[in-house]
């Protein structure tokens, strides 16, 4: 009887032993499927994650690509015997000095010059390109305001059309024609162009730094040389009120060449 009690507790106690060892298994195998399932729902979130940052730059790029390929518009440069409207506006910061560098450089209306003729040469703000380069963004908010400095310029001119006379006969802002309170006058004048120098034929329309008591000594006319001229008090370098310009996204300017 002993040892059937002996027996039989030896029996249960196998089965609890097994019993324990099987939930042992089951646990530690549950638990390794477990972190199995948690590295691959990881695994998987980590190559999701790559493939988005991939395509997000992929995308950043391919749209840089398109504003600079094919919604900039070109830089314009004068070349010799090429007049273009040589400014800067009321701070000094819009400006077009016939070079690629400057803001004003996109879409500039330059005009080669034949002979005696009329003309029209223009800048302009409202490009994608100057408004990505001052905003960042080709759809930034940008208007121009004012005029620190203006004057229709021939590029080279005391060589490729030395006898040149440019008359300013209007200037408009965004359409609308600004009144002329002088007549201007043309003179040949160094200037330096992204570290090269040109001797430019110019007709200045707001050039506070030339006095009208002053003029340059080969300041001419139509009529002829102005130093000359009965009525020479009727030429200046400003031959307008800069408080009419006002905000602006495009200035032209019609002229007249005669002499050559």
């Amino acid at each position: 009887m002993f040892k059937t009690k002996k027996i039989l507790a030896f029996l249960l106690a196998s089965v609890m032993a097994c019993g324990a060892f099987t939930a042992c298994g089951e646990s530690s195998e549950s638990d390794s499927s477990s972190k199995a399932e948690s590295s691959a729902e990881e695994s998987s979130e980590e190559e999701s994650s790559v493939e988005e940052s991939s395509e997000a730059e992929s995308s950043a790029e391919e749209s840089a690509q398109q504003v600079q390929t094919g919604d900039f518009e070109e830089a314009v440069v004068p070349q010799a015997g090429e007049a273009y409207l040589s400014m800067a506006d009321g701070q000094w910061w819009l400006q077009y000095q016939g070079s690629d560098l400057d803001y004003l450089c996109y879409d500039a209306g330059v005009v080669p010059i034949t002979g005696n003729g009329d003309y029209t040469v223009s800048v302009t703000c409202d490009t994608n390109a100057i408004r990505y380069d001052t905003t960042g963004d080709v759809n930034g908010e940008l208007i121009a305001n004012g005029t620190s400095f203006m004057a229709v310029q021939i590029m080279d001119g005391a060589t490729a059309t030395p006898n040149a006379v440019i008359s300013i006969n209007a200037v408009k802002v965004d359409g609308t024609e600004i009144p002329l309170t002088k007549k201007s006058f043309t003179n040949t004048e160094e200037t330096e162009i992204a570290g090269e120098k040109h001797n430019n034929i110019r007709s200045n329309i707001f050039n506070e730094w030339v006095p009208d008591d002053n003029l340059p000594d080969d300041a001419r006319s139509a009529e002829g040389n102005v130093a000359d001229l009965a009525n020479k008090s009727d030429y200046s370098a400003t031959i307008l009120d800069p408080s009419a310009i006002g905000d602006w996204t495009t200035i032209e300017v019609d002229f007249t060449v005669s002499g050559m």
